[in-house]
């Protein structure tokens, strides 16, 4: 029994390997050759399934680069217009070599060369057949990410590519014990102040530093005025009363301290770093100071030891920075977001220029009054204002100048008017504000003061909106 059983077994198993081995492939031989012109006609029907998710691949592409959420096509995306490009051009060689052979045997075919292109047609098939499947995406791309963005804190920073590069050279530097002096140098508007706020932060947080102190020097500020506000953030009390002594005092307890960074925003003139009490960091104790400019021969006259450029935004991450701003998302019409793009282009890369001109602009739902925001950029003609020497810096004048002309309220232009009053970089009081639209009845005649109070407030959060007017920590500033 047991004999029987085995015998049987064996007769399975050499049954089976024989139709595995000869009659299957004999079977799938004679397939291969009697269904080629179907294999072919198979062939041609993926090619035109291919083309035509290639196609609208393609078209979601183009419409995500639109998007301020998709600027960056994800990579499996891309990989698979690759792969269906390769695929396609497959195609087109097995096609030419159909009709290649089909003029060469004529009316006697060959079984064998049948037999073998139609093996590779079908795999082709197979692989086609799965690139169409795999072309309906759940997401074609997302939000661009600069380099260096993680260093980036803030929720209103943009970083850019010269910033990104800004910022690195600076904490490079200041991990260089051989560099004392950095110049940041760059035109109005470029974003200086708020690349050397970041560094003070990060410096913070890594506690490269024992103390950061940041003062604004501005064209106007004279020199016991600088030394007020270090002494302000070191809690020392002046004991002497003339700008010599005081430059002591100050020199005898920053050489005391260890690990100082000093940051002097806004330098318009060469500075006597020892009429104002400032001494550079020597083993370890003193300062390293980071000084910004608009003028390059301040940070040469300055003997700075490390100078970093900041440029303005390059063509996309200018469009990109006015689109977020403007609130220009995809159910936007391809029409304004031409016409937005021009607008855009008008600000010449200056960030300033874009979050400004761009909030004001958010409200226009129509393409006439993205026009008409246009033509009237193109015409504007600024009169010579002192200190603005690029061109560029004109065209950020000319941005604000329009942002204020669309502030719709004129108790908000009122309101913006008195805070450029107040001198350059000048923290402005809300309480102050308040008596003076007041007394001066801005505002027309008020009930009462409270009356006053709420217009007033409710035109600094306006201003604040449109980024006319930035916050200083509990009091409100007008930063031109």
């Amino acid at each position: 029994m047991a004999g029987e059983f085995c015998l049987a077994a064996a007769s399975n198993a050499v049954g089976t390997m024989m139709v595995n081995y000869l009659v299957n492939p004999i079977k799938q031989s004679i397939r291969y050759s009697f269904r080629f012109h179907k294999v072919v006609q198979e062939l041609h029907e993926q090619q035109k399934n291919l083309k035509r998710e290639q196609t609208r691949v393609k078209e979601d592409v183009k419409e995500a680069e639109l998007q301020i959420q998709t600027q960056v096509i994800e990579d499996y995306v891309d990989e698979w217009l690759t792969n269906a490009e390769n695929a396609l051009n497959d195609v087109q060689s097995l096609v030419h070599r159909v009709e290649e052979n089909k003029r060469c045997f004529g009316l006697c075919p060959t079984w064998c060369w049948r037999y073998r292109l139609s093996k590779e047609i079908e795999k082709k098939i197979v692989y086609i057949s799965k690139l169409v499947e795999d072309s309906h995406f759940k997401r074609i791309g997302h939000r661009a990410e600069l380099p260096g963005l993680e260093f980036f804190t803030s929720e209103h920073i943009f970083a850019s590519k010269s910033s990104t590069a800004a910022f690195n050279k600076i904490m490079e530097a200041l991990k260089d014990d051989k560099v004392n002096m950095i110049g940041v140098w760059g035109m109005g508007g470029v974003g200086k102040t708020t690349l050397v706020k970041e560094v003070g932060k990060k410096t913070k947080e890594l506690r490269c530093f024992h103390k950061v102190i940041e003062v604004v020097v501005s064209q106007t500020s004279i020199i016991e005025n600088i030394q007020y506000k270090i002494a302000d953030f070191l809690d020392l009390k002046f004991e002497k009363t003339t700008k010599e002594g005081k430059a002591e005092e100050l020199w005898l307890r920053l050489k005391k301290e260890e690990k100082v960074l000093i940051i002097l925003d806004d330098m318009w003139n060469e500075v006597q770093l020892n009429e104002i009490g400032l001494p550079l960091n020597e083993n370890g104790n003193g300062c390293k100071i980071i000084l910004t400019t608009r003028r390059m021969t301040v940070c040469e006259s300055m003997e700075c030891q490390v100078i970093v450029p900041v440029d303005v935004l390059d063509n996309d991450e200018a469009w990109t920075l006015f689109r977020m701003k403007a609130y220009l998302d995809e159910r936007v019409s391809r029409d304004i977001i031409e016409t937005a793009k021009e607008v855009a282009k008008e600000c010449k890369g200056l960030p300033v220029a874009i979050v400004t001109l761009a909030k004001a602009l958010k409200g226009t739902k129509t393409v006439k009054g993205w026009e008409v925001a246009r033509k009237k950029l193109e015409r504007s003609r600024l009169m010579e204002v002192g200190n603005i020497e690029e061109e560029e810096e004109k065209n950020a004048y000319l941005c604000v100048k329009m942002s204020y002309e669309y502030l719709k309220k004129e108790t908000t232009k009122r309101c913006f008017l008195l805070c450029a009053l107040y001198p350059e970089d000048h923290s402005i009081d809300v309480k102050h504000l308040v008596r003076y639209a007041w007394g001066l009845e801005l505002f027309g005649k008020a009930d009462s003061i409270e009356e006053v109070r709420i217009q007033v407030l409710e035109a600094i959060d306006y201003l604040k909106d449109s980024c006319l007017l930035l916050k200083d920590e509990d009091v409100e500033r007008y930063d031109p």
